[in-house]
């Protein structure tokens, strides 16, 4: 007869399913979603599944293992009350971003912390961080910048020519 039991081994997977998240992932939110409806969750969900983002609300106390282990601290004083973790595979400002939208709409939805490059952040600067343009928002500037003074020059041959042909 094993000492072991069940309870303790699926929580044993699930903290060793959340330290790998925090590991793997580029960026981290937490955000307590307290009073959302189903609904509104839904919703988050969907636009997160859109992202390529993943979304899991978890027990804060498993939670607090997994960052344990991993020796992450300034963490704890967030990991209270009812609180969905979003993780971002693809782009560290994602998760942050996301909630930062999400809670435009839908007040109750509340940006508490992250981990943004492999560094806590608290609600001020995660907060911060959201309100950064993603990569492909700085390409489509950058962009934007190269292609205004080609086009500023384009309408000044185009007026030129149109005087000349009058």
């Amino acid at each position: 007869m094993s000492n072991a039991r069940p309870a303790h081994a699926k929580k044993n997977e699930i903290v060793k399913e959340i330290a790998e998240k925090i590991k793997n992932c580029k960026g981290m939110a937490i955000a307590e979603y307290k009073n959302l409806t189903v609904a509104q969750m839904t919703e988050l969900r969907n636009k997160a599944r859109e992202q390529g983002i993943f979304i899991k609300v978890y027990k804060d106390s498993l939670v607090t293992r997994a960052v344990e282990e991993l020796k992450i601290t300034g963490l704890d004083a967030y990991l209270v009350q009812q609180n969905v973790y979003i993780f971002s595979d693809e782009e560290a400002l994602y998760p942050a971003k996301l909630v930062a939208e999400f809670a435009k709409t839908n007040p109750d939805l509340v940006l508490k912390a992250g981990i943004y490059e492999g560094n806590v952040m608290d609600t001020a600067a995660i907060t911060e961080i959201a309100s950064l343009p993603s990569k492909d928002e700085l390409y489509s500037m950058f962009a934007s910048s190269l292609i205004y003074p080609l086009r500023q020059l384009m309408l000044t041959v185009k007026e030129i020519a149109n005087t000349r042909s009058e």
